[in-house]
């Protein structure tokens, strides 16, 4: 079809080579890789993307309030408990008695009652939220996905696409159902404990803060690493989902070539990729964990070294300092561990960022293709097709089709001949407008094709593809993919008219019976059939056959002709083949050569004509010669050798052992 070649647009750019560069040069592309991928995803925090999560999060705002309310209930019955323990502490060692401790310790049991179930609502409520809204995104990317063009999938690679729809956002449910409100309540905690100590001691407090400078410089300098490093484990990853996406779907090709130890290798080196960048992802994650325990050991030792101090010179009370010593050392704990939570739930941010930039990045790459604002239903058609100079580009300023002028009567069939990129393929595409024509227009009925809509333009165009591909379910599920509302008995009557009825008749449970993936349950001709019955279940006008009988044996291919005859019948129909052989009835041949159209007309006439359609039949004549001749050779001796193993001769009598021994023949 003469595909294009590039880059995607906006960083899609993902060719996985087996060549010596590595993985990382195929992804990265030629900028270096830390510019490369600060170009693709963008800034670690960028405000309009968290902006666009708002249309995803209004619908649940009052669930979402409602987590945070208990979030902040939780921080404070959470963090109080140890200004109750410093108030229980001071009590009794002041006065010597514990009386004082009763309601002391019945105030700490309720805020531990109020603490679990603040976190249970919490943690139930964020459940509630994160997830649907998850459901909703992802629906969202795979509704887009279903409404981009061709082309699209031209320049991608499906696993990395896939990638996008599974893993990213995978990540952004972890940040949606525990990531979000744990920073929030995070941050509660951190202001609360604050608020807390200080109240205790507001000169230890100070001291216990004084640790974070050291803290917050640390951790500029390892954010701009680890950012580097979890990009590249989301891109390391899309590696590693498009080539075993690309394998599996060719595995019978890969064994068929003797590939499998030298795609084992590829992905061996992409698969290594992406664990040493998650090896480095895990590594900055473990690295500044260590320093945050540090830094808490710092601040314990230097409260109970001001504390000393201070009662050593006599500032405060013993009792008082003991108490405070002994809530500062519980509070610190409490200080650090929203401090050591944010750390990390940094790290998930960063992730959580990358993933939403390319999730959002599918939903931003606007269709090409889409109906006019003021597109209109196609009503049933007579089926007569123009196309008026038409000019088509897949890559800007390359183009495949140069002015085609081509009209197609009602219920004309048209055979499109020429070698491999003359643009056969290109010139069906049009009909259904998978691509867009670059110049020109193509009319159905004098209606050009991008003033209707194109869901009833596809109503009016049935298309069988070479290799036809039918999906996970049952046979009539397969043949009424296209058309939801078709009965039982509008699908069986498709079958019998292209002739796969009785087959299928036979199938274990007869039109229920299961497909396998890719329906390798079938033989190819049987699926080439199911796909003719689909293609006619909603009696299009026009019909399009792309190489529907190149992959089959001669018989099957004697079936599927029979049926092709019943299929064309009163229908305008472009059949695409490379055997000229099957086109000899058709009304029109057009042949082509690098986008136009080098001659046209009927079998006989082309022959008279003696140009190049006539040499393609020639030379294609001479090898199927051929074959029939290889064929009988091959059969002959076949025959001859049988004959020899059986000790008999053409007619059956025996040969002589001495004869057969000796003879040349």
């Amino acid at each position: 079809m003469g595909m294009m070649g590039g880059g995607m647009a906006g960083g899609w750019s993902s060719n996985l080579g087996g060549g010596g560069h590595g993985p990382r040069s195929s992804w990265a592309s030629s900028a270096s890789m830390a510019d490369g991928w600060d170009k693709e995803y963008g800034a670690l925090y960028n405000p309009q993307l968290v902006r666009r999560f708002g249309r995803y999060i209004r619908p649940h705002r009052r669930q979402l309030l409602a987590a945070i309310v208990a979030n902040a209930l939780f921080a404070v019955a959470f963090n109080v408990q140890v200004l109750v323990v410093y108030r229980a502490l001071s009590d009794a060692l002041d006065t010597g008695e514990l009386s004082s401790l009763n309601w002391i310790a019945g105030a700490f049991l309720a805020i531990v009652l109020i603490s679990w179930l603040t976190e249970f609502v919490r943690q139930w409520l964020m459940a509630n939220v994160g997830h649907p809204i998850l459901r909703r995104m992802r629906q969202d990317v795979f509704d887009h996905l279903m409404r981009l063009e061709h082309s699209f999938y031209d320049r991608g690679e499906v696993g990395a696409i896939m990638s996008r729809v599974t893993s990213d956002v995978q990540v952004l449910q972890e940040m949606l159902t525990s990531g979000v409100l744990t920073v929030i309540g995070d941050i509660f905690g951190l202001v609360i404990i604050v608020v807390v100590l200080m109240l205790i001691d507001w000169q230890l407090a100070l001291v216990a803060m004084a640790v974070l400078p050291i803290l917050v410089v640390a951790m500029a300098l390892w954010s701009k690493r680890a950012r580097r490093a979890f990009l590249e484990t989301r891109v390391a990853i899309a590696a590693v989902n498009s080539t075993l996406n690309e394998d599996l779907n060719g595995v019978r090709v890969v064994q068929s070539l003797n590939r499998e130890r030298e795609n084992a290798r590829r992905f061996d080196r992409i698969n290594n990729w992406n664990l040493r960048a998650t090896r480095r992802a895990g590594l900055l994650s473990a690295a500044i964990m260590p320093l945050v325990e540090i830094l808490i050991a710092a601040a314990t030792a230097l409260i109970i070294v001001v504390a000393a101090i201070r009662l050593d010179a006599g500032g405060i009370a013993p009792e008082v300092g003991i108490a405070a010593i002994i809530a500062f050392a519980i509070g610190i704990q409490r200080f650090f561990d929203p401090v050591r939570d944010l750390v990390l739930q940094y790290t998930m941010f960063q992730r959580a960022m990358a993933g939403a930039e390319r999730v959002f990045e599918v939903l931003d790459t606007d269709p090409t293709i889409e109906d006019a604002p003021n597109a209109r239903e196609l009503p049933d058609i007579a089926g007569h097709v123009h196309f008026d100079n038409v000019s088509l580009e897949y890559v800007e300023g390359v183009r495949v089709l140069f002015d085609l002028d081509l009209e197609v009567q009602p219920g004309e069939t048209v055979a499109l001949v020429g070698e491999t990129g003359a643009g056969k393929t290109s010139i069906t595409s049009l009909l259904t407008r998978n691509y867009d024509v670059t110049e020109g227009a193509v009319r159905i009925d004098g209606q050009n094709v991008r003033d209707v809509t194109r869901a009833s333009l596809v109503k009016r165009v049935g298309v069988v593809l070479q290799e036809p591909f039918l999906f996970t379910g049952t046979v009539l599920d397969n043949i009424t993919y296209g058309d939801l509302q078709a009965t039982r008995e509008q699908a069986e009557a498709a079958a019998k008219v292209v002739g796969a009825h009785e087959w299928i008749m036979r199938l274990p449970q007869g039109y229920d019976t299961p497909l396998a993936e890719r329906a390798q349950n079938l033989s190819i001709g049987q699926r080439q059939l199911v796909a003719f019955a689909r293609a006619i279940l909603s009696d299009p006008r026009i019909l399009v056959l792309d190489e529907a009988t190149a992959n089959v044996d001669s018989h099957t291919e004697a079936l599927i002709q029979a049926a092709i005859a019943k299929l064309l019948r009163g229908r305008t129909a472009f059949v695409i083949a490379h055997r000229l052989s099957t086109i000899r009835s058709v009304d029109r041949i057009i042949v082509l050569e690098y986008g136009r159209i080098l001659e046209q007309g009927s079998h006989d006439e082309l022959l008279a004509l003696d140009g190049h359609y006539a040499e393609l039949y020639r030379m294609m004549y001479a090898e199927q010669q051929e074959e029939h001749a290889d064929f009988d050779e091959a059969s002959a001796l076949a025959v001859l050798d049988r004959m020899r193993l059986r000790g008999t001769n053409g007619a059956g009598a025996p040969v002589a052992q001495g004869a057969a021994a000796g003879s040349g023949d």
